[in-house]
């Protein structure tokens, strides 16, 4: 898989300016932004890590890395619904290259959680996904005929359309108001590339605990900030944006979990674009490798050889920028 599969670089312009724009309009409301503790351990002990477009980063001894001061919640309810960058998507880049992702993104989630259940012999009564964006992980695992119940969370209005034109059954809105309406409980939750954008990961585990069936499992996807393209690239990360406020490691994601009443079952980083993100930034001149005569091998000089190697060695070893977690309630 490629960067300009999933993402077509000659829109790559207007998505850039979508983005601008919502920064502007985010911090619009930057008198409302308030000060958190880090959202993993609840630790004082942060540091300055950098600022990046107007945002202040921190890192906590934990590990974890986090906006603060922040947006409150509703600062970010605000901003989800008026949302350029996701209305660009929606219109834009999504349309274009929905075959290549459905192909190389979705059918290999969808997949991947199929195993998830097999392995941990979950029942596959019912299933909801948080933030289902374009529907095409519920269109995906609807079509596999396995789950009777599929229901799709998305708070982003232009998302939540492009959902119920495939038939996908969506509540538009906040997870907050699905979880205090709702009397119904899922065997299978899976919220992909949610958690860094919430205000509080606490709170949102400690909904799902409470629309998690007892033996059903909880599967998160987010950047993994120990990862090798946000290791190298640092604040260039496109990771590293005004909308992730959270960012996690295996350990830290860890300690989220034991805290909300889950147990960690597993992790990894099947991730499949770190190292082709990071060569874009050292041909660009972005970075320099020109003390790192091993990265200069890998990248550059034998990058036809042993480049997609490079990938699977990340991959295989927990150390790509993307990362699954894998959790069920706690017995105790």
């Amino acid at each position: 898989m490629k960067e300009n599969d999933i993402r077509p670089s000659y829109l790559l312009e207007g998505h850039q300016e979508a983005i601008n724009l919502d920064i502007t309009r985010l911090l619009s409301k930057r008198d409302t932004f308030i000060d958190v503790l880090c959202p993993a351990c609840a630790s004082k002990n942060s540091s300055a890590l950098f600022d990046k477009n107007g945002f202040n980063y921190l890192r906590c001894e934990c590990g974890t890395a986090y906006l603060s001061p922040r947006p409150t919640k509703e600062t970010l309810s605000w901003f989800y619904r008026r949302s350029s960058n996701y209305k660009y998507w929606a219109e834009n880049i999504y349309p274009t290259s929905e075959e290549a992702r459905l192909n190389l993104v979705i059918k290999p989630r969808a997949e991947q959680v199929l195993s998830v259940c097999r392995d941990l012999k979950v029942s596959t009564g019912s299933l909801l996904e948080i933030g289902c964006a374009y529907g095409t992980f519920c269109t995906e695992i609807k079509s596999r005929k396995i789950f009777d119940r599929i229901v799709g969370i998305e708070p982003t209005p232009d998302l939540a359309a492009v959902s119920r034109a495939k038939g996908v059954q969506v509540y538009e809105g906040m997870l907050d108001d699905y979880a205090k309406d709702s009397v119904e409980m899922f065997d299978v939750i899976v919220a992909f590339e949610v958690i860094e954008h919430v205000f509080s990961p606490e709170e949102m585990l400690m909904k799902l605990a409470k629309l998690l069936n007892p033996s059903g499992v909880l599967i998160l996807t987010c950047p993994n900030f120990e990862g090798f393209d946000i290791s190298m690239l640092g604040a260039l990360s496109t990771s590293i944006d005004h909308e992730h406020l959270n960012y996690f490691t295996p350990t830290s994601m860890e300690q989220l979990f034991e805290h909300c009443g889950f147990e960690p079952v597993d992790y990894f980083t099947p991730g499949k674009l770190d190292v082709e993100i990071v060569r874009k930034a050292v041909l660009s001149g972005e970075i320099s490798l020109e003390n790192n005569l091993f990265l200069q091998k890998i990248l550059i000089s034998e990058w036809e050889g042993i480049g997609d190697a490079f990938q699977s060695f990340l991959s295989n070893n927990g150390l790509s920028s993307h990362m699954w977690s894998i959790a069920k309630l706690s017995a105790k």
